[in-house]
């Protein structure tokens, strides 16, 4: 029979949850956790909820490619020169420790990227600067200062100090160069010769890294289909070398009409991507290549588009 100053079991009803929150304040407080807590809120500040993860941490739910922290570079290090200092040792040995991981040479000026089948192509003769020093001692520093990788053949060049002053000089003032193309949104033509790929295809596969390389989409025919003779060429002479290099076409189409004026929508880019895939299937090194893309930026309408599209 339960005592006259009981609760009538309606009210323990009513009480049940706030006995259950003073619980824990009760326990904290016995444990030694003095702390007071505040009688109200300040104005504007929201609640906390505390959540509760119970995390299984013997078998992953996902497991992301050990390439996954990956690297990229520009184009426009055939501008400013430093694409010939990609076989410094100590470049080449830094960038091991990244590995494994995939090198995209891609960036703003991939689309104006044409490529040159000359081996060593006529070097011109300035005045006096850091760039007729660079081209006058290159060849001698290719000659007398490579050594060989004993593991995979690796050209890797130990370049004198007089070298990088001479190049960081010419950088700085490429540096201003490609300043002013950004701010005037008008970009030059770069080349990149056969030589300038061995270079490049020297650096990733020494350093262990995996080549994806960014073709020029903006090679238009007059129907405005991609124009894909020059990226053929480019194909061709990576596959003569047997070149292990993934593919890609274009960079951020969804930025051309502020580069260029021009527009290129879904639909095009799709039939632009099957004509890319059928020249790999035609070339055997490259019938099983990795096609990348579209690589687009800033998931805002315009973009959207053309993916829909």
């Amino acid at each position: 029979m339960p005592y006259p100053s009981a609760c009538p079991p309606g009210l323990l009803a009513l009480l049940a949850p706030w006995l259950a929150l003073m619980a824990p304040l009760s326990l904290s407080s016995q444990a030694g956790d003095r702390r007071t807590l505040p009688a109200e809120k300040p104005p504007g500040v929201k609640g906390r909820t505390l959540i509760l993860l119970d995390v299984n941490a013997k078998s992953p739910v996902r497991v992301t490619s050990e390439n996954f922290l990956s690297l990229q570079l520009d184009p426009s290090i055939i501008h400013d020169g430093w694409l010939d200092f990609l076989s410094s040792r100590r470049l080449v040995t830094l960038a091991r420790g990244l590995a494994p991981a995939f090198l995209r040479f891609a960036g703003k000026r991939t689309d104006f990227l044409h490529f040159q089948n000359l081996k060593n192509p006529a070097k011109s003769r300035g005045g006096p600067g850091p760039d007729y020093y660079l081209k006058n001692y290159e060849d001698d520093i290719v000659r007398s200062d490579i050594a060989l990788d004993k593991q995979k053949g690796c050209k890797i060049a130990q370049h004198p100090d007089i070298m990088l002053e001479l190049q960081r000089e010419k950088a700085a003032q490429m540096h201003l160069v490609l300043l002013k193309e950004q701010f005037s949104n008008t970009y030059s033509n770069l080349t990149l010769t056969a030589r300038s790929l061995d270079k490049l295809y020297n650096f990733a596969d020494c350093s262990g890294l995996h080549l994806i390389f960014a073709l020029n989409a903006l090679r238009r025919n007059p129907n405005n289909s991609w124009n894909s003779s020059n990226a053929l060429s480019l194909l061709k002479y990576s596959a003569g070398k047997k070149y292990n290099i993934s593919w890609e076409l274009g960079n951020e189409p969804n930025n051309y009409r502020t580069l260029t004026g021009r527009t290129l929508n879904g639909s095009q880019l799709g039939k632009d991507y099957i004509q890319l895939k059928s020249l790999l299937q035609l070339i055997r090194t490259y019938t099983r290549a990795s096609l990348y893309g579209p690589n687009i930026g800033r998931p805002r309408k315009n973009v959207i588009t053309l993916l829909e599209g």
